[in-house]
């Protein structure tokens, strides 16, 4: 079957929930299962200025979705303004991870707990298995996957940040090490692999990023792996690192590429995001990473 094909099997639902002051949606693809079948459900969180159905096709989750039978939550964020229409630059749809806002005030939205609802409401909907939930984010939706997995980590079986950074706090615990895959490029001028000055296209000033490695090590710690990694493989574009600890947890930095959704359409400015690749497909190695983790 063509993606095509694969594509035209989902049922795609955009739904509403009201967990607090505001309503709040997601989009659920649910994929044809027999009767009884109990799929995994996975939510992926979109980047800053995004929204649930762009990431969609940017990444190619619901085909996967319907290709390998499980099911797909797809939340939106809210913008800074909730009586202005979301855009891009001016009132971007973004997570409340912890990070300053666009205008350089932290968001004092409830994620957490919105995320915590869709995972109830979804569950429910497409009968999916609660013991199969999910967690995978691209940039600032990486950023609110690690808080998300800290917070809700008897909820998750395993979390796949890309491209994004942990500001858990250093004495956070959660009740559960979470197996983690992190992803990122060499040439991400976004969130730099060493760190460095970025422009932001929404504050319109440089700003200081950390290196990779220290959102690295801080989740290690978090999860009680140790912060010092030890490679597992070098070839083909891929560099993959493994932190030794109770639970699985490997970063993989693709060769080359920019901050985009790695195999991804590349659909960011080039400009601003730097070149896409399609030396590693990202939807398909999260997915396979998913499947190794069930929640015990």
């Amino acid at each position: 079957m063509t993606l095509n094909d694969w594509w035209a099997l989902v049922r795609m639902e955009r739904i509403t929930l009201f967990p607090g002051d505001s309503p709040r949606t997601y989009l659920l693809a649910v994929p044809p299962i027999g009767p009884g079948v109990r799929p995994p459900l996975v939510l992926f969180l979109h980047g800053a200025g995004g929204t649930g159905g762009w990431a969609d096709a940017e990444t190619g989750w619901s085909a996967h979705a319907a290709q390998k039978g499980f099911a797909l939550a797809l939340p939106d964020a809210l913008p800074p303004d909730l009586g202005l229409p979301p855009k891009f630059l001016t009132n971007p749809q973004r997570w409340n991870d912890d990070s300053p806002g666009p205008t350089g005030e932290p968001s004092l939205a409830d994620d957490v707990g919105f995320l915590a609802a869709v995972i109830d409401d979804a569950t429910r909907r497409a009968g999916a298995d609660p013991h199969r939930v999910y967690l995978s984010g691209f940039s600032n939706g990486a950023g609110m996957a690690f808080r998300a997995a800290a917070e809700l980590s008897d909820r998750l079986a395993a979390v796949a940040p890309v491209a994004g950074y942990c500001r858990v706090p250093d004495n956070f615990r959660p009740a559960r090490p979470v197996p983690t895959l992190y992803l990122i490029g060499t040439a991400d001028p976004i969130v730099p692999l060493r760190g460095g000055d970025v422009r932001s296209p929404w504050l319109h000033r440089l700003i200081r990023r950390p290196p990779v490695a220290e959102t690295l090590q801080r989740w290690a710690t978090t999860i009680g792996c140790a912060p010092i990694p030890t490679v597992e493989s070098d070839g083909g574009g891929v560099l993959t690192e493994r932190y030794p600890g109770p639970v699985e947890f490997r970063a993989e930095m693709v060769e080359g590429l920019g901050h985009h959704w790695p195999g991804g359409k590349g659909q960011l400015n080039h400009r601003l995001a730097g070149p896409p690749s399609d030396t590693l497909n990202a939807t398909t190695e999260v997915w396979k990473f998913f499947e190794r983790h069930p929640l015990a």
